[in-house]
């Protein structure tokens, strides 16, 4: 099998570890940092100006992909015209906890979309033809392991990850529990800004490394923690962990009501411990990404309805949207958007979107063209809520009240819609600030229940 990907899986692998399998990756010089080592891609493309034909016309002639892996949507932006693409295409999304109101569009790209078990059903409802579970986290090999100069074990429990308690909600009173088991006499650690060789060194010095996930996925850590020869302490209610690992023999599930106790169970028996540790090191052996890839392509193995049907209007506005929050410059987002609107100039949703862009590209420098875009918006249809969504963010970075009060008066009335289409669109704030992750999460219920309601009611909040 070859593939064609935008990801250098040496970062998680060795090459010669993919067995039965050809890839090569794709992207721009110096763009794929991972925990300070910068891994390089095999052709050198950029996806954000580039297209499907120029990336295929950039291949090695003797290099014919059965298979296009793309990782990460919202963060990697997609080649223009994959319509073109002759062999599946298959994503891989991550974060839409973050992110779903950019995604929610790309269900026209995609023959399989793979995501964990909590994403499965929310996909599907989003229109996306063929969704399939499947785990896209493993260890990273160059630097999740036993280092055998490491030194002793001498943290009773270890946490070392993301603390942002805007992004990490859920897990941040969590974690003051784990630091307070200080006051019982447990050596805990919680740190962040912890990479590559340093942190699988840190683990190494964990007899216990705890986790939480977000989703109920088997997140990264999961592999990572008995990658480095620490026992795996897991939430029970995750929803992936017994399909890796044996619990109460190679990892340890704790609750709400249970956590401190069973952490106090476990360090009192250090035997225990430790050979529920090394029994889950022998199995994450097991999940290396190289070795599981061969049951993504047993996965990918089954026929499928293919990749849905779908305009060219369609295809270019989400493309366009899914590319505000990556790493793609403002300019080219703006071009992104202006090839939307040139198909859709009377869509609302284009107009939108392309006053989103002028921000992104001009900052504030910008504002008044946007104004204009999302007064035009509005004018385009009477019902239309991201737009009166983006005026009264704007006019609340304004000194001017009665423009205040005139923005937020037009949002509430339009906000009574329940129609989909009139809630179709990006709104600021940009990225992952408090109030993009309250609409992430509002759309996410509002697509569960079936109810708009809750997602427009989240927008004039």
């Amino acid at each position: 099998m070859r593939i064609l990907t935008n990801l250098p899986l040496e970062c998680f692998d060795e090459r010669a570890a993919f067995v039965d399998v050809q890839w090569l990756s794709f992207g721009p010089p110096g763009r794929m940092l991972v925990d300070g080592v910068l891994f390089p891609f095999d052709v050198v493309f950029d996806p954000s100006t580039g297209s499907w034909d120029e990336l295929a016309a950039a291949l090695p002639r003797d290099f014919a992909p059965d298979l296009v892996l793309l990782w990460w949507p919202d963060q990697e932006p997609l080649p223009a015209g994959m319509e073109h693409c002759p062999v599946p295409v298959v994503g891989v999304i991550s974060d839409y906890n973050l992110s779903l109101p950019y995604v929610a569009g790309l269900w026209p790209f995609f023959d399989v979309l793979l995501c964990d078990r909590a994403g499965q059903d929310l996909f599907r409802r989003l229109s996306f033809a063929d969704v399939r579970y499947w785990c896209q986290y493993a260890h990273k090999r160059p630097f999740h392991r036993q280092w055998a100069d490491a030194g002793p074990r001498d943290i009773d429990v270890g946490f070392a990850g993301n603390q942002n308690p805007t992004v990490q909600r859920e897990r941040a009173p969590w974690l003051d529990r784990v630091r307070a088991l200080t006051t019982r006499g447990v050596r805990a650690v919680v740190q962040s800004g912890v990479h590559g060789e340093a942190y699988g060194r840190f683990l190494n010095r964990c007899r216990i490394g705890w986790n939480r996930s977000i989703r109920g996925e088997m997140n990264l850590r999961g592999f990572e923690v008995p990658a480095c020869g620490a026992l795996l302490l897991m939430e029970r209610e995750n929803l992936e962990i017994a399909e890796f690992f044996t619990p109460g023999e190679e990892c340890v599930l704790y609750g709400a009501e249970d956590f401190e106790a069973i952490t106090h169970e476990l360090l009192a028996d250090r035997l225990r411990c430790e050979r529920i540790a090394r029994a889950g090191h022998r199995r994450v052996q097991d999940h290396r990404l190289g070795k599981r890839f061969g049951q993504l392509l047993a996965l990918l193995a089954q026929q499928g309805p293919g990749r849905p049907r779908s305009t060219e209007a369609e295809r270019v506005l989400s493309r366009a949207i899914a590319m505000l929050p990556t790493w793609a410059d403002g300019k080219t987002i703006a071009a992104a958007a202006i090839a939307a609107h040139d198909l859709a100039p009377d869509d609302p949703r284009t107009l939108n979107l392309l006053g989103l862009a002028t921000l992104r590209w001009r900052g504030n420098e910008g504002g008044e063209a946007a104004w204009r875009l999302w007064h035009r918006a509005l004018a385009a249809a009477p019902h239309y809520v991201p737009a009166a969504a983006n005026l009264a963010a704007l006019a609340a970075a304004t000194t001017d009240t009665r423009l205040q009060r005139e923005a937020r008066a037009e949002l509430q009335r339009r906000a009574s819609t329940s129609d989909w289409i009139d809630l179709d669109g990006p709104v600021l704030p940009f990225g992952y600030h408090p109030r993009a992750i309250d609409r992430s999460l509002a759309l996410q219920t509002a697509v569960r229940t079936g109810d708009p309601a809750a997602f427009a009611l989240e927008l004039v909040r």
